[in-house]
């Protein structure tokens, strides 16, 4: 190196520092390429994964819906065995006469021609609704508990339209009964008319 002269030792000292520069700028231009890419490949493998983890619970999960769809099945094929069926007027009546135990002491005088119609809340419904008339008389609480076991007795009936009013009576005891009228609506299965 001595041989050469002192602008030639500049311009090789120029020429590795600009090889140098050149190989450090591709080098780090390229490992930071491929840093990006492994960054975005690993995140693409998390969502896979994730992906993949939500597939496995849906499949894990659809064991499970099956199995309640199978119990709901079974409850609503129960409930339908009760539901009213053939004579509608003599079935609720004897339905109400077997509930209303004497613990409810509340009298069931009236009780109208049950009418039958389609279910105007759903559309394509598999069930008809059939309405009827009640009336009678009881003591307030004999009356609520009365409501409220019936209609958790029968799921697929429900009270609408009540109206109370005082008793019309003579004595004191009569006077403290409540008058009532109210419509039971029960579903009737489409088929059992």
């Amino acid at each position: 190196m001595n041989k050469l002269s002192k602008e030639k030792k500049l311009q090789l000292a120029l020429v590795a520092m600009a090889t140098i520069g050149v190989i450090a700028g591709l080098w780090l231009g390229l490992l930071s390429l491929q840093k990006r890419k492994l960054k975005d490949i690993s995140s693409k493998i998390v969502a896979t994964q994730q992906q993949i983890k939500k597939v496995q619970n849906v499949v894990v999960e659809a064991g499970k819906i099956e199995t309640e769809l199978n119990e709901a099945m079974t409850n609503l094929n129960a409930i339908e065995t009760t539901m009213p069926s053939g004579d509608l007027f003599s079935w609720m009546v004897s339905t109400l006469r077997q509930f209303n135990a004497p613990s409810y002491r509340v009298d069931l005088p009236q009780i109208g021609v049950p009418s039958v119609s389609e279910v105007r809340m759903f559309s394509s419904f598999p069930y008809h609704q059939a309405t009827v008339s009640v009336a009678g008389s009881a003591y307030f609480y004999e009356f609520g508990k009365f409501l409220s076991d019936f209609e958790n007795q029968f799921p697929y009936m429900r009270v609408q339209n009540l109206n109370l009013e005082p008793g019309p009576g003579a004595n004191p005891d009569e006077r403290e009964k409540l008058a009532f009228h109210m419509e039971i609506v029960a579903l009737v299965k489409t088929n059992s008319l």
